[in-house]
């Protein structure tokens, strides 16, 4: 069936806006981002309730009817962080794709750019989670969630492994750090991702099968009860999801443009797949009884559901991720990623609270230090590594 003449504008100026980028990029991506990291706070100020914790760490705890909703069914992807994190990985495919196959893109100052603009504000959040474990006294911890008294101690090893974060454990001095890992090695990678998915784009479909097939035998044989330990043939094939979709973004801006008013049934699909694991598997903390295979599907099921609201972003949820507030939130995701954690921690070391009333106190100090960090750390990092692509690029003066 041919594309309506309305879907067909639509779906030009849709990937027109992708393909363009800078003042021209489609701010549904911005939003979506900005979305995942506010869960990510959620989920990290939640996991200071013993109670959420337990059902986070251990499908099989007793839980009350309150938690069973909030945990077992789709509400979950409300404060699922390691969900978000999925999304992440898909939107950085996407949006790192999208900048190489610029016209005129070279690889040559993407290097030392990108670095600059991953560890910079890497190293000041770790500098930051250092300064506030040491001010904020720890002292009685009877009580208080797991998750919060591992923020307890860091070694010198741990700490040298967040600022290296390809050598060494990560994560130590902030869990959320785990994921940058992956960006990173996903951005040293980038150039053969690019071509793979430029070269392959009219074969997409076969493309997505054989990622989703990578990705499966990457959680059968990892620890599927924790996503953020797989390894590398279930993270990458994430990215690569990304990478595909932006490869073929036409086509995706076209079948955006036909969804019509079955668009945020795909909305809902995709918000299900991204919790296979917690209704299907979770209800009466059943998962230790299902194969090992089966709990490994539902983890490509919900890279599944990333990739799904990664084109929603560019189709229905595009006006609503496209407001103010939401563009706000997304222009500042990466350093909420980056700051929320030691503000949670010192929060539950200070009041000592274990309710999701502590939510009340994170969030909105969250952000506000999401803004400084933003406008003395991210942005001038930004700056730096602008400045450093331009030097490499400016070529020398023709000899007289």
């Amino acid at each position: 069936m041919s594309v309506p003449t309305t879907a067909r504008g639509r779906a030009a100026g849709a990937a027109g806006g992708v393909a363009a980028g800078g003042a021209n990029r489609l701010p549904g991506l911005d939003g979506l981002r900005g979305v995942a990291a506010l869960v990510v706070l959620v989920h990290h100020s939640l996991l200071l309730t013993p109670a959420l914790m337990a059902v986070h760490d251990d499908p099989a705890a007793p839980r009350s009817a309150l938690v069973q909703a909030v945990s077992a069914t789709p509400l979950h992807l409300l404060w699922e962080g390691e969900v978000a994190v999925q999304v992440f990985f898909v939107l950085s495919g996407f949006v790192l794709t999208v900048a190489a196959t610029r016209p005129g893109h070279r690889w040559g100052p993407y290097y030392p750019q990108r670095l600059v603009r991953l560890y910079l504000p890497v190293w000041a959040a770790v500098a930051l989670a250092l300064a506030l474990r040491f001010a904020v006294p720890v002292g009685d911890t009877a009580g208080l969630s797991p998750w919060l008294t591992f923020h307890g101690d860091v070694g010198r090893a741990g700490v040298l492994g967040d600022l290296l974060l390809l050598v060494g454990p990560a994560g130590s001095t902030m869990t959320a750090l785990w994921s940058l890992r992956w960006e990173v090695l996903f951005s040293l990678l980038l150039p053969l991702f690019v071509l793979a998915a430029t070269r392959l784009r009219h074969w997409a479909p076969l493309v997505v099968g054989a990622l989703a097939a990578v990705a499966w035998v990457g959680a059968a044989t990892g620890p599927v009860d924790q996503p953020y330990a797989l390894g590398a043939l279930y993270q990458l094939p994430l990215f690569a999801l990304g990478c595909v979709l932006a490869a073929g973004r036409d086509r995706v801006a076209a079948v955006t443009a036909r969804w019509g008013r079955g668009a945020w049934a795909g909305v809902l699909v995709g918000a299900v797949l991204l919790t296979t694991s917690y209704w299907l598997l979770d209800l009466g903390g059943a998962r230790d009884d299902v194969p090992h295979g089966v709990v490994a599907l539902t983890r490509v099921l919900q890279a599944a559901g990333a990739g799904l609201l990664v084109v929603a972003a560019l189709g229905p949820l595009a006006r609503p991720l496209s407001r103010p507030a939401v563009r706000w939130l997304g222009t500042r995701s990466f350093s909420l990623y980056l700051v929320h954690e030691p503000v949670v921690v010192a929060v539950g070391y200070l009041t000592g609270w274990t309710s999701p009333a502590v939510l009340l106190l994170t969030v909105p100090v969250s952000l506000l230090l999401a803004e400084g960090f933003f406008r003395v750390v991210e942005r001038p990092s930004h700056r730096l590594a602008r400045a450093v692509g331009g030097r490499l690029t400016r070529r020398p003066a023709p000899v007289p």
